[in-house]
């Protein structure tokens, strides 16, 4: 009777396990289902965050800051609170860019600054410091040109400038302001 027992325990037991494992495999190939993120629902969010971008040669470009940055997965979007972009390109004049807010979008191609914007170039040799005021800016980091379709404020040296809008290009220095532009020119020093 014994052995009887044993046989039955070890042939529940064997029983058990093979219906264990034939579910457990059964649940292993089942696809899951993952619920899709809330579109505007950031994938990740970073405080507090420096960001460096370098060229093909390994020389540091920009240094990006900020308080928050927000991914979104669905665009390749980013935005940023509280941005300031620092060039740091060794043989031009320091550029930095700060705005309350700024969504990034086409992988960095292009960046919306928007809220208290202000565009600051330092003085280069005989040319004095750039300053750019305005509520939003469209900047193409890569080819340094910056365009705004709202009002600007534009000071260098004693020159005070206004207008509706501005294209500026910061390789060729050139500065394009239009619609109802005014201004005090600051009188030549010789």
């Amino acid at each position: 009777m014994g052995d009887r027992l044993s046989m039955l325990i070890a042939t529940v037991l064997l029983a058990v396990v093979t219906v264990t494992s034939y579910w457990y495999s059964r649940e292993m190939r089942r696809p899951t289902v993952r619920t899709p993120p809330t579109p505007g629902t950031p994938d990740f969010i970073v405080d507090h965050i420096v960001l460096t971008q370098f060229d093909d040669r390994g020389q540091a470009r920009y240094k990006l800051f900020a308080e928050t940055l927000s991914y979104f997965n669905e665009n390749d979007d980013i935005d940023l609170t509280r941005p300031r972009l620092v060039s740091l390109l060794p043989d031009q004049p320091q550029l930095q860019a700060s705005s309350a807010r700024a969504r990034v979008t086409n992988a960095g191609a292009q960046v919306l600054m928007q809220g208290d914007v202000l565009l600051q170039r330092a003085a280069a040799g005989s040319r004095p410091a750039l300053t750019i005021r305005t509520e939003r800016l469209t900047a193409i980091p890569d080819e340094e040109r910056f365009s705004a379709d709202v009002p600007v404020l534009i000071e260098q040296g004693g020159t005070r400038l206004a207008g509706a809008a501005m294209d500026y290009d910061n390789l060729t220095r050139v500065l394009t302001v239009s619609g109802g532009m005014r201004g005090e020119l600051a009188p030549v020093r010789r």
